[in-house]
């Protein structure tokens, strides 16, 4: 029953592969290394909600793309996410050993509906995907671990979505809370939150103003 509920939300993420336009097409990059597009998508098998996620190559790899928001799990062994995604990330067309991305995402674990959580970084490898790859999906699991891999119909047995990555998967990274990048964001909502105080304090000082000016007429 939780294999059937992981197919129907992977063929959902199967038919929005196509409207990354065919830019799935690929693009020729400057070294000859030919990249293809698709979906980005996730997976999360944590009781928190992943509020957004991004990925980016190393040593110029040309991997990236950002993800979608993801509700906490459905339980232990039953995800949420893989249906909507996002379009486009970019990926070499033919996989190579050594592809490895920088995955950063927000988790909220206090769910309090008013935080969003901190900001956390791994750095994963991609493992081998065949010729028929489409979307490329972020596993988030507990203790704060995630593994990426590319949606290839799991051609050589490395990219199963319907099963949970076991404790002792080579590809799962565990993350660890990026404090620069959470600082900043703490620091931007801050400013937008005391800019808004700003706003409304405005308002309500024009607001008496022509109330008084209203009584004096």
């Amino acid at each position: 029953m939780k294999t059937q509920s992981i197919r129907a939300l992977l063929l959902i993420s199967l038919a929005l592969l196509a409207s990354c336009d065919d830019r799935a097409a690929m693009a020729a990059r400057d070294d000859g290394d030919p990249m293809q597009y698709g979906e980005v998508s996730g997976l999360n098998y944590t009781p928190y909600y992943i509020h957004t996620f991004n990925l980016k190559g190393l040593d110029d790899n040309g991997i990236k793309g950002g993800g979608p928001n993801i509700q906490p799990a459905r339980s232990d062994d039953l995800p949420s996410g893989g249906g909507g995604g996002k379009c486009c990330a970019s990926f070499p067309k033919k996989w190579r050993p050594g592809l490895k991305v920088v995955v950063r995402w927000i988790a909220d674990k206090k769910l309090d509906g008013v935080t969003y959580g901190s900001w956390y970084k791994a750095k994963a490898e991609v493992p081998e995907y065949g010729p028929r790859a489409g979307a490329l999906f972020a596993i988030f699991l507990p203790g704060d671990r995630v593994k990426l891999m590319v949606q290839d119909g799991n051609a050589n047995g490395h990219n199963s979505l319907e099963v949970k990555p076991t404790d002792d998967d080579p590809y799962v990274a565990t993350g660890t809370v990026d404090e620069e990048l959470t600082r900043q964001d703490e620091e931007r909502r801050e400013k937008q939150r005391q800019m808004k105080i700003a706003r409304e304090a405005e308002l309500a000082r024009e607001a008496e103003l022509r109330k008084q000016e209203e009584t004096n007429q």
